[in-house]
């Protein structure tokens, strides 16, 4: 069985591709065990850790898909879609927590959520294409980018939400302990260069809405212009990668075999 899955992986993703994850993952790696003797040493709280052990585990997301049946939606997304995952994951955790790049500077955090909107479109966009192939269905171009967008818009709230969420169970009056996962912490909203929101807010109190909201606002403008980009070239819908010509070629020979 191990034999198979191993095989399933080889023939569907590119030796490239394996050596570009690893590259990643092994900066990853490296970031956890810093992170870990940092946090020994007393300079690093644990959500540093925890926030790499996260990402690295969803940097196996695609060989985690090739698991799962024929049947699945998850194990027609191709294999490219973990290249522009892992990036971002590493963009976020190495670059953003463990290089300190969110508060190092003002836009990294703003690039990293107009581009996410970007590529939750176009990863909602294989979504699709992924259950059509499961499926073998056709499906117009207009309800494919329609779902697409309503799929990054999805995955957008439910960060905001994980954000939120994590605030609440990380903050303790008692303790002291604060979960700062949406900024509204004081000390960062008294117009330092650490940090800053896309919407500077007058006062600070509306500190942690002006986070939020700069990041649902980068997100759906990103997710804007995917969106307009697929309606203008949906690359999966025309052409010779033309799911649904392929779908129907597909279905027609298998009629004429009966």
């Amino acid at each position: 069985m191990m034999k198979e899955y191993l095989k399933r992986v080889r023939e569907n993703c590119k030796t490239w591709e394996i050596i570009v994850w690893w590259i990643f993952r092994a900066l990853m790696i490296y970031a956890l065990i810093q992170s870990l003797i940092d946090v020994a040493n007393g300079t690093r709280d644990m959500s540093d850790p925890l926030q790499v052990i996260a990402n690295l585990a969803g940097m196996f997301a695609w060989e985690i898909f090739m698991m799962f049946p024929e049947k699945s939606m998850l194990r027609h997304i191709p294999s490219y879609i973990q290249i522009v995952s892992i990036i971002m994951l590493f963009c976020g955790s190495f670059g953003g927590k463990f290089l300190n790049l969110y508060y190092e500077l003002r836009l990294w955090d703003s690039a990293m959520h107009l581009i996410s909107g970007v590529l939750t479109v176009l990863l909602g966009y294989q979504v699709v294409v992924a259950m059509q192939k499961r499926d073998k269905v056709t499906c117009s171009v207009p309800i494919a980018l329609l779902c697409a967008l309503g799929f990054s818009f999805f995955v957008s709230t439910c960060w905001e939400l994980f954000e939120f969420t994590t605030d609440q169970v990380m903050s303790n009056a008692e303790t002291g302990a604060m979960g700062d996962a949406q900024h509204w912490s004081f000390a960062l909203a008294q117009g330092t260069p650490k940090e800053a929101t896309l919407f500077d807010p007058i006062f600070p109190e509306r500190w942690p809405l002006m986070d939020t909201m700069g990041d649902i606002v980068l997100n759906s403008v990103g997710a804007i212009v995917a969106w307009v980009g697929l309606k203008i070239y949906p690359f999966l819908h025309k052409g010779k990668d033309d799911i649904n010509k392929e779908i129907k070629a597909q279905t027609k020979k298998e009629f004429a075999r009966r």
